[in-house]
């Protein structure tokens, strides 16, 4: 089995047009949206508008690392992509514009088969539908004009960005070889990101996404590729005949760490209780004791003790003691970013 850790700019510059494609994903990302906009040329916006299918949801697997070695350039990368098989080429462009794997997408060569294609994109969007009928009538042109986009993106502002994140990018990558190496290789597997399991008998790593899906890494292997600009998401392409790739945050999810969609569920099932999240709005403003929450809400001590501990299990308050008082509070903060968690889990 082979697999390997490496940084791809053509990956990351993916996850950067992601992001412009999709900003209401990426709020934490404003600032940089702003400056990039305000160094794009016009008709490089035309340009991102026209082929933003390709990386707006679903991300085509055309611009992940097709083959080895990783750690290569930009150019290098492109020049993969315009030398890709015509048929895989079309197979898996028709994939992205679909926003998803679909059968007879690798055989388009078919009247009818390339009507259903256009027609089901259409479907989905008009934009869709537009960059799909131009694929079919001239593949070489849109593959091309999709190169050539990509160019233009480099020069306008990723070459920039690239000398910015790619020295940490390619150290995270060395750091995942370095596991490779020591660890058991699910081990290694699971350590990107916070969301991944492990279950034995047989070996599998299970990531949290929404679409259900597999992959045998003994295939064709497996790239573990490291990205800044795509948290929060992890992405996971199984596509046939191709390694499979890992695109996980080689960032600073440790300092914003992923919580559990089971977390997310007891935490706002606790609070959605009446009494609870009356009880939240007391122990906002400071320290509470048990007694005085009681005198406050009208029940007993058994009943806020209840509640109480209910909250102190999902993290939402915390409790100290002072002599013989003991006080509790509410994690602000934690309450605070509940809505963030929320979206995040979603968006994985």
């Amino acid at each position: 089995m082979h697999f390997t850790a490496g940084a791809s700019p053509l990956s990351e510059l993916l996850a950067c047009l992601h992001t412009l494609a999709e900003p209401e994903h990426h709020p934490e990302s404003r600032a940089w949206l702003a400056s990039v906009r305000e160094r794009l040329p016009e008709p490089v916006v035309e340009r991102l508008n026209h082929y933003a299918p390709l990386w707006a949801r679903y991300r085509c697997r055309l611009l992940f690392p097709l083959r080895g070695p990783l750690d290569r350039d930009l150019t290098a990368e492109l020049h993969t992509l315009t030398r890709c098989d015509q048929r895989m080429f079309l197979s898996l462009a028709a994939s992205g514009i679909r926003g998803t794997t679909f059968e007879g997408a690798d055989d388009l060569q078919d009247a009818a088969r390339q009507e259903a294609f256009i027609k089901a994109s259409e479907r989905h969007s008009f934009s869709r539908g537009e960059l799909a009928r131009a694929l079919i009538d001239d593949p070489e042109a849109f593959r091309d004009g999709l190169v050539e986009t990509l160019t233009c993106c480099a020069e306008a502002f990723f070459d920039a960005e690239w000398r910015r994140v790619g020295p940490h990018l390619k150290d995270t990558a060395a750091r995942v070889r370095g596991q490779l190496r020591r660890e058991p290789l699910a081990t290694v597997l699971a350590s990107v990101t916070p969301t991944a399991s492990v279950t034995e008998r047989p070996t599998r790593v299970r990531y949290d996404k929404l679409q259900s899906a597999f992959g045998k890494v003994s295939d064709h292997g497996c790239f573990l590729v490291p990205t800044v600009h795509g948290w929060p998401h992890i992405i996971l392409k199984l596509d046939p005949g191709l390694p499979i790739v890992v695109h996980f945050v080689g960032g600073d999810w440790e300092q914003r760490p992923a919580v559990s969609q089971s977390l997310i569920r007891d935490r706002l099932a606790a609070i959605a209780e009446p009494g609870r999240f009356e009880m939240c709005r007391h122990l906002l403003g400071e320290p509470i004791t048990t007694s005085e929450l009681a005198a406050r809400m009208g029940i007993s001590e058994p009943q806020v003790s209840r509640h109480l501990k209910r909250l102190r299990q999902v993290g939402l308050v915390t409790s100290r003691r002072e002599g013989r008082m003991i006080y509790h509070r509410l994690h602000a903060q934690l309450l605070l970013g509940l809505g963030s968690d929320v979206l995040t889990t979603i968006m994985r």
